[in-house]
Formats: C-alpha cells, sequence, structure tokens
C-alpha cells in the first residue's frame, strides 16, 4: 500500500471543503454528500464552522483509492482558507507531498490562492490545480488562467475540454483525443525529454506522460484540470492524475531531532491531547524512545532543561493508528500516526517533534506580538476564584493553535489574548466560552498602535539643576533624529564610562515608552555627541541626568511624533447591485479604493485598503448590506513597509 499525503488549499469560498466532502463520497468513506449550508460536512465539525460555513481548523482523512498503476491509502488535509488562520497552513507544508489548489471559474485567482501558491513553491511541494464550478460558469475561466500564468511566471498546462457533446474529457484518461500540442506542452519544460522524444519517432513510448509523471516535482510543469466539487465532475480524474504525479521526497528535519513532523494539534474528550505526526522514515518505537534519551543526554547542560525535571523514563511515547485508535510500536515513512498525551508535547515545536533536546531553544522564543498579532482582547472572569479555569481553556486553545499569544498579568489580574485578526479572535473567544455557565467578560477588540517619529534631525542640549541650582546632571549634547524602521537605536559618539552609558540608555528607552499620544514611540535614534560629567556624588548625577534626559527626549514629541497602526487590504466579492452600498460604507471608514474590477455573473471584484481599526466589523456589516451573499477577505499587517498613519 503506497501512502500519499495531499493538502486541499484554495482561497475562501472556492469550494475546497465541498471537494474534500465529495472526494470522502467517491472512495466510499461517506454515504452521502454533505454540504456546508446545511452544516452536515466531515470537515467542518466546530460548532464555529457550522455557524460561519467556513473552516477554522485543518482536518485530516484517510481513504482508499485504486487506479491502473497502484492502491494508494491518500492522507486528505483540507485546510482553512481564510487569512486569519495561515498559520495552520504554513505549519504543514514541509510534510505535504502533493497539494491541490483549488480556483473558482469565473474570476481571476484570488488573494489568499495567490499566498498558497507562493508558499507551496517555496516548500518545492509538487501543485495540481482545480477549477471548481465549472457548473456554474461553463466555459468562462479563461481569466482563472490567466492570472495563473501571471502568478506562476509560466504558462499552466489545461488538460480538460469538452467533446463534442459537451462532457469534459481529461487527458490523463483521454491523451488521444486531445491536439499534439497539448502533448508537446507536457514534455518541452525537459531538454532530456525533447531529445528522447525526437530519437523515438516510431512513438513507441508516451513521453507526455513521463513529463506529466515528473513535471510537476520539478516546479517546471503546472498541470490544470477543471470541474465541479459540487456535482462530482472531474473528482475522480482529478485523484488519478494527483497520484500520478510524482511526489514531493520528505526529508528528516535535523539530525538533532526525531524523525517526524507535528501537522496539527489536538484534543480528545476520551484520550486528552495528541498531535498529527509525519514519520519522515520509518522507524521502530524502541529507537525513537533510545534517540530521545541521546537528545536528551545530548550536550552539557541538557539535562537541566527537561520538562519540569521529569525523567527519560516518564516520557514514554504512545502513538496510535488514526483509523483504529490502536496502539502501533512502528511507524512507517508517510503514514499519519497519532502521538497521545506525550508529556513535552505542550513543548512541541509546530514543524519538528524535537529540535535538540525537545524543547524550543532560548533563542527561539515566540515572534513579537506587534508584527504578528496586532489584533488583542483583554479578559476578565467574572468571578477571580475562577481565573485558573479561564486560564486553563485558553491556554488550552493557544496550545492547539498557536497563532494565539496568552498573557497573564499578574499586576492587574487581566488575561490578554492576541491573535491574528478580528475573526480570529472572535472565534477563539467563543470556542473558549463552549459548555460552560461560568461568564466570562472581554473587552472590545484592542488594535496596536505606535507613535512614529517624523522626518527631523534635531540637535538637544539636556541638563537639570536642583538643590538650588547647586546640582546639575552635567550638560548632554546629543542629536535625536528619525530611522526608515519601527526601531530605536541609541549610539555614542563619545567614550564615557560604562554607568554613565547605561543610565543615559535607559533613561532614553524609559522616555519612548510613551509619547504625546501615550503610546509606544519608534523610528528614532539619539546619537550622544558629548558629555560632561560634574564632579561630586555620581548617584545624584546620574538621578539628574535621567530627570534631564526623560524631560529633554519628551519635550520633542508633541509636536514631532505621528500615530500609526496595522493597516487592512480588503478584498470584497459582490453583485453588482450591491457595489454602491459596500462603497459608501467603506469610504465612511476611510478607505482608499484601489480597483473596481468587473467579474462574471454580475458581480463586482473590489480592493481597497483602510486602518485596521477602521475595518473592525466590516465581515458583519458586509453581510447585513448584501443580503449575505458578499464576501471579503482581509490582510492586516504592522511593519514599517506595511502600515497607516492614524493622527498627524
Amino acid at each position: 500500500m503506497k501512502y500519499r499525503t495531499v493538502g486541499i488549499f484554495a482561497h475562501i469560498d472556492s469550494g475546497k471543503t465541498t471537494l474534500t466532502e465529495r472526494i470522502l463520497f467517491e472512495a466510499g468513506k461517506i454515504s452521502a454528500v454533505g454540504s456546508i449550508e446545511d452544516g452536515n460536512t466531515e470537515s467542518d465539525s466546530l460548532q464555529e464552522e457550522i455557524d460561519r460555513g467556513i473552516s477554522i481548523r485543518t482536518t485530516f482523512h484517510s481513504l482508499p483509492w485504486n487506479t491502473k498503476f497502484g492502491e494508494f491509502r491518500i492522507q486528505l488535509v483540507d485546510t482553512p482558507g481564510h487569512i486569519d488562520f495561515r498559520n495552520q497552513v504554513t505549519d504543514l507544508l514541509p510534510a505535504m507531498e502533493t497539494a491541490i489548489v483549488v480556483l473558482e471559474a469565473g474570476t481571476v485567482v484570488q488573494s489568499q490562492a495567490r499566498l498558497v501558491i507562493e508558499e507551496l513553491r517555496k516548500a518545492s511541494v509538487p501543485m495540481v490545480f482545480f477549477i471548481n464550478k465549472l457548473d456554474r460558469f461553463g466555459d468562462d475561466y479563461l481569466d482563472t488562467l490567466v492570472s495563473l500564468e501571471e502568478i506562476l511566471g509560466g504558462a499552466p498546462v489545461a488538460l480538460f475540454q469538452k467533446d463534442e457533446l459537451g462532457k469534459l474529457e481529461y487527458y490523463f484518461h483521454y491523451p488521444s483525443a486531445f491536439p499534439k500540442t497539448v502533448k508537446e506542452e507536457l514534455i518541452s519544460w525537459s531538454d532530456d525529454l525533447m531529445i528522447s522524444s525526437w530519437n523515438d519517432p516510431s512513438g513507441q513510448t508516451d513521453f507526455s506522460m513521463i513529463g506529466l509523471h515528473t513535471g510537476p516535482k520539478a516546479g517546471k510543469l503546472y498541470p490544470v484540470y477543471g470541474g465541479s466539487a459540487k456535482t462530482g465532475e472531474g473528482v475522480r480524474e482529478l485523484l488519478d492524475l494527483v497520484l500520478w504525479t510524482e511526489p514531493k521526497k520528505t526529508e528528516d528535519p535535523s539530525p538533532l531531532a526525531l524523525p517526524m513532523l507535528v501537522l496539527s494539534r489536538r484534543t480528545n474528550p476520551e484520550f486528552g491531547r495528541y498531535a498529527v505526526v509525519y514519520p519522515t522514515r520509518d522507524i521502530r518505537l524502541d529507537e525513537i524512545q533510545s534517540l530521545w534519551k541521546q537528545l536528551l543526554t545530548n550536550g552539557e547542560e541538557n539535562s537541566t532543561r527537561r520538562s519540569k525535571g521529569n525523567s527519560i523514563e516518564e516520557n514514554p511515547f504512545h502513538f496510535l493508528d488514526p483509523e483504529t485508535e490502536e496502539t502501533i510500536t512502528t511507524l512507517q515513512k508517510g503514514k499519519l500516526v497519532f502521538l497521545k498525551n506525550h508529556l513535552d508535547l505542550v513543548l512541541l515545536p509546530a514543524k519538528s517533534v524535537v529540535q535538540t533536546n525537545g524543547l524550543p531553544s532560548e533563542e527561539e522564543g515566540p515572534p513579537s506580538d506587534r508584527s504578528q498579532s496586532p489584533f488583542s482582547v483583554v479578559l476578565e472572569p467574572d468571578e477571580s476564584s475562577e481565573k485558573e479555569f479561564w486560564l486553563c481553556r485558553l491556554e488550552e486553545l493557544v496550545w492547539e493553535d498557536p497563532g494565539y499569544v496568552l498573557q497573564n498579568k499578574e499586576d492587574t489580574g487581566q488575561l490578554v489574548l492576541l491573535g491574528r485578526g478580528e475573526l480570529h479572535l472572535e472565534i477563539g473567544i467563543r470556542r473558549v466560552m463552549e459548555r460552560t455557565e461560568k461568564k466570562l467578560n472581554f473587552s472590545s477588540i484592542n488594535i496596536a498602535k505606535l507613535e512614529h517619529l517624523k522626518k527631523m534631525s534635531h540637535k538637544v542640549a539636556l541638563e537639570h539643576r536642583a538643590f538650588e541650582d547647586q546640582k546639575s546632571s552635567g550638560a548632554l549634547i546629543a542629536v535625536l533624529e528619525d530611522t526608515a524602521d519601527f526601531s530605536k537605536h541609541i549610539a555614542f559618539e563619545v567614550s564615557l564610562p560604562e554607568e554613565v552609558k547605561n543610565s543615559i540608555e535607559t533613561s532614553f528607552l524609559e522616555a519612548c515608552l510613551h509619547g504625546f499620544y501615550g503610546e509606544e514611540v519608534v523610528g528614532l535614534r539619539l546619537r550622544v555627541l558629548s558629555y560632561e560629567m560634574p564632579k561630586g556624588d555620581v548617584q545624584i548625577t546620574l538621578t539628574l541626568l535621567k530627570v534631564a534626559i526623560l524631560a529633554g527626549v519628551k519635550e520633542l514629541f508633541p509636536s514631532n511624533t505621528y500615530l500609526v497602526g496595522p493597516l487592512t487590504e480588503v478584498e470584497v466579492m459582490v453583485d453588482a447591485d450591491h457595489l454602491g452600498v459596500v462603497l459608501s460604507d467603506l469610504s465612511r471608514r476611510n478607505a482608499k479604493v484601489v480597483s473596481i474590477e468587473e467579474a462574471v455573473a454580475g458581480k463586482s471584484h473590489l480592493k481597497a485598503n483602510a486602518p485596521a481599526q477602521n475595518l473592525l466589523g466590516f465581515s458583519g456589516a458586509l453581510r447585513n448590506m448584501t443580503k449575505g451573499i458578499g464576501i471579503s477577505w482581509e490582510r492586516t499587517a504592522f511593519t514599517y513597509e506595511f502600515h497607516a498613519v492614524l493622527k498627524e
């Protein structure tokens, strides 16, 4: 039995979950095809997924598939399409052997699909494209192919066509029905195949099938099928094509890691926490345990970094077969398994089960909250005695989805949850509050803000006197200037004692904590040109120097900083009849319209951008304005290259 891990990727609402449902039906895994509208699909089982009609977390399905060239076990991975859950997609890529990218007929390749294609190419995952919804849009997929060519930098090969009766034919099953030019496209990416074809004038070998087999893995060929996930047209043919193409070869994560990749982390009411694991080679349980011991004892201080002092013997590996949930003692390369209740499971990195001794190194740390999670909410239990209960629930959420960041503010007793977007946070809170009568209070969504120094270079003389002018901080001459980023720097162009340098630096950073608008000030540099330190008590001098810097630097902020925040790019697909009211709402939110393109079936494709804080609630408003048929996609970021100016 050959195992093949196949991921399904798409822009939101392109039919990804519907395709998964149809594949499960065609494979005999389910007796009837569920629908997103009815909330009865195999992939979307969370209440939030059913209520909203979108995928929130990755799902895994194992199904048999027989072809003329062998029997396979497909491990189908249905991924979320919304940008807020992008980390769930990127964490999977090292283990993806083949990708199905679903595109929607009647429109250009949409933004999240573009992003996914770029990520798949970076990860060297072979791609097969499926243009969906041809039952609705018929032959209207030329724009899709044209924009796909622009993204790929080369022409994709459309391997489907209509016969005389209007039924779709697919190249893999009916190669003789296609023109000679299609065969040439399938080998033109390889000089070796072209030469071999020229040297075989009798045509005894079908080099086009060889090209179709090897081209996607080489990243030189992008086959495209079309059909309908809803009706099932082209779905069986799609799977045969996917399995014919050569898969990506996965390697061990590193010499200092166990030979497996963690794809997802879950909690099961029956047996607790577990991880979905992809073995990168065949390995027995005793070999895993032995390697684990070596990794834990390797290095001079590794033993001190074990989780809460647990001994090696207290960290058993317990693997389960996903189909039968029976214990297994031998892992087969590429066959997904469950790793159950490992004591260090909470600490395992997302992409590799073990790095060095199994714990993330001190240098790795989480990404900065501002760049990764500009959205946050403050949470407070209704009863202080219930804080531990809510803390456990929130930690469970963060453990399953590392896209969330949890902060426990000991000084205020508040809990702060950061997320990747408005939808991400709303769903996180709803999930935490499910199935309990306890009450949790939460604030409205907060958006990160910063103050940025305007373009300037200002020379200052800083000095503070006290004790009736008898004591002085000494005269500090410096230049305050802007930087081309969100950083804060201090540079000394004069030699000073270490304690003086430390005092100047800490005072400068403290002054930047709260600017004119009350936010952290960034994008500035203090260049110290000279400092004359007076004689007398050093501690008094340093105290006065701190006052001089705090007062002098803060005095410059009111007229020289501006407030910035995250910028959101929004795309809207809406009926032309509703375009006017959507444009009016975006104008009220101070959004800048970038483009409006006419799509098929009377729809318009609108692109705009606005400060993230202005677009809070836009998705809900859009559904109301368009009677539930408007679709929006939002990408929010907060970097120097991608931000919005709020106040100047």
